[in-house]
């Protein structure tokens, strides 16, 4: 029985280690690519919105 409480155990540790390894993948493969290029985006349209407003101001 002892044998099976530790197989138990080393079940469930394994399972949550492949959890969270999955979790942590999808984050560097699916979430943080589009959060930076939603900033680089962001940071784009900024500078085009400053240049605009330069351009494009009183010329009185």
């Amino acid at each position: 029985m002892k044998k099976f409480g530790v197989g138990v155990l080393t079940g469930v540790a394994s399972t949550i280690a492949a959890a969270a390894t999955a979790a942590v993948t999808f984050h560097k493969i699916a979430v943080k690519p589009i959060a930076d290029e939603e900033a680089k985006f962001e940071d784009t349209e900024r500078k085009a919105a400053r240049k605009a407003a330069q351009s494009h101001g009183n010329r009185f």
